[in-house]
């Protein structure tokens, strides 16, 4: 939920490589009826050369909710939704998510108060379990822009279209996304945001999904960081509460 865009400019200016482990967890009906928990824990790596930064994340996940759910996990999977050729017996799965693979590139470099804009692609692969209901099975495709006015506050807004892969037996839409808030730089190394997130509904068994979001980013050292977010449901398609951390190690 951190704007990345100012958090650029707190980031140590050799850094180069950076290894992430995180750990994320929601629950909520997400407009299916019966509860639904997940949790995952993630590997990733970025690594930035001037404008362009490169990124990949694998994620283990767990799901406890009913079998005919679908739970993509972990980074930037779809938003959970319902295949109604499944039996509605409740169970508890777990195993790889969906790796992430993309690239991001700043068209605008940031600059304390001037406008700075980021264009990022990224493919969603399935490494996922199809037949547990970890994931589709297909590969998916997104591209989104982010734009912010870095300063002591700064706004920021993000709009993003994923490209959904058409498994056998689903009808799944593109799924269109977008992300507004504003972010507050505290002292030299940390920031505290608050956002609005929005994402389309992937089929007519879901609903869209709607959260208000808030995230704390610090530098706990020139080699170390840490984020801690959290959200808060809005809509009946998104989960009643959500929580994540993840720790930053420049290589």
């Amino acid at each position: 939920m951190a704007t990345g865009l100012a958090m650029m400019l707190a980031a140590p200016a050799g850094a180069q490589v950076t290894a992430t482990v995180g750990a994320d967890y929601a629950s909520g009906r997400y407009g299916t009826g019966q509860r639904v928990d997940t949790a995952s824990t993630s590997l990733g790596l970025r690594a930035k050369r001037k404008r362009v930064t490169v990124f990949a994340a694998l994620p283990v996940v767990q799901v406890d909710a009913p079998g005919n759910v679908v739970a993509p996990g972990g980074p930037l999977g779809l938003p959970i939704f319902v295949d109604p050729t499944r039996p509605a017996t409740r169970v508890r799965r777990s195993g790889l998510g969906d790796a992430v693979v993309g690239a991001s590139v700043q068209l605008v470099a940031p600059r304390p108060h001037h406008l700075a804009l980021a264009l990022t692609g990224s493919a969603k692969l399935p490494t996922a379990s199809a037949s547990r209901g970890l994931g589709t099975g297909k590969t998916d495709y997104s591209i989104g822009a982010e734009a912010a006015v870095p300063g002591r506050v700064t706004p920021f807004a993000a709009i993003g279209h994923s490209f959904v892969g058409q498994p056998d037996g689903y009808a799944l839409r593109d799924v269109t996304s977008a992300r507004g808030g504003v972010a507050v730089r505290m002292g030299k190394a940390s920031e505290v945001s608050l956002s609005y997130n929005y994402a389309s509904r992937a089929s007519d068994q879901s609903a869209d999904r709607q959260e208000i979001g808030a995230g704390l980013d610090t530098a706990l050292s020139q080699r170390l960081s840490l984020g801690i977010q959290g959200s808060a449901g809005v809509s009946r398609g998104a989960p009643d509460a959500g929580a994540g951390v993840r720790l930053g190690l420049r290589l």
